[in-house]
């Protein structure tokens, strides 16, 4: 039969058992009400339903649905996003079907120097809603295509008469006119001398509006210092709309664009523009070859959309929402 001092130690490890089971609970409670706490000792916070509303320019691509397309590897030097100059030379294979005759689906709104001359069926279709806003606003229509679509082989003659005339010019292969995507200007008023095109008076209204018809005034000479070519004012170039947009409101280059956009890759974020009553979202996808020579491009389900390679290193995915 145990003593009383047994019986004493007995109720003190009861007692000690007992209130250690209440502290564990005490301290599984606070856990439970203030969250992890991580190797420093503080709190882990989940980031707030409304982190990015403070930048309007983004938000998270989870809140769309995506599929796997297929894509050709090769297909980064086609689009109308494509960066062709000094450093990347325009590499996709020329195809027909791309590219319309001016002279066949142009508009009475402006003339064009040379028959045959030819332009990516979507930038041509663009540039003729462009210039028909324009005679609208300023009736007038003296406007000439001095140049479009340009074969290598011309744009290397024009190179080597540049460089006997100490002008800027770029070597063939390395031009955006070998694209097709973009149009130099020239005014040709009817019974009148023919001058160099300059966006100043009634032709100030492109350069303000171009944006609306997917086009940049491709080279200013504030940007000369990213794109390497200064005093080509009559150079427009076709983008596509929200990409046109952006770069005029921020100011950019086609060059600093197309780098910026790598801050907004598939799986981080996207890149939201709203302009002209729509919305859009962008997003770049960084080609990665396999063994098959495919690319996995992430699209969006239900939503239109377009892509378009950059001639860099990837894909830039654009949706109309």
């Amino acid at each position: 039969m145990p003593s009383g001092s047994h019986k004493k130690r007995k109720r003190r490890q009861e007692q000690m058992i007992m209130a250690g089971a209440a502290a564990a609970a005490v301290l599984l409670l606070v856990i439970i009400i203030a969250g992890p706490v991580s190797g420093s000792g503080k709190k882990q916070q989940e980031p707030a339903e409304d982190d990015t509303a403070a930048v309007s320019s983004v938000v998270r691509p989870s809140k769309l649905e995506f599929e796997i397309q297929y894509a050709k590897y090769t297909d980064i030097h086609k689009g109308s996003l494509i960066l062709v100059n000094d450093s990347y030379p325009y590499a996709a294979l020329p195809e027909d079907e791309a590219f319309s005759d001016v002279d066949a689906v142009k508009n009475d709104y402006y003339m064009i120097k040379n028959i045959g001359m030819k332009m990516d069926t979507l930038a041509l279709k663009c540039f003729n809603s462009m210039l028909s806003g324009f005679y609208q606003e300023k009736n007038v229509r003296d406007i000439m295509i001095t140049s479009a679509l340009v074969s290598v082989n011309q744009q290397n003659l024009l190179y080597n008469q540049a460089l006997e005339n100490s002008r800027n010019e770029s070597r063939g292969g390395y031009s955006e006119h070998q694209t097709g995507l973009c149009v130099d200007l020239g005014i040709f008023p009817e019974g009148e001398r023919s001058f160099r095109y300059v966006p100043a008076g009634d032709y100030a209204w492109i350069n303000e509006n171009c944006t609306k018809y997917g086009f940049i005034q491709r080279y200013t000479d504030a940007m000369s210092d990213k794109t390497g070519v200064r005093g080509h004012t009559e150079h427009y170039r076709y983008v596509g709309i929200p990409h046109a947009y952006y770069m005029k409101e921020n100011g950019l280059s086609l060059e600093e664009y197309l780098q910026e956009l790598k801050n907004y890759a598939y799986t981080s974020r996207t890149l939201s523009v709203s302009c002209y009553d729509k919305d859009y979202e962008i997003y770049y996808i960084r080609a990665k070859e396999s063994s098959s020579g495919g690319v996995d491009l992430y699209v969006p389900v239900n939503y239109q959309y377009t892509v378009s390679g950059n001639n860099v290193d990837g894909f830039i995915v654009t949706i109309e929402k």
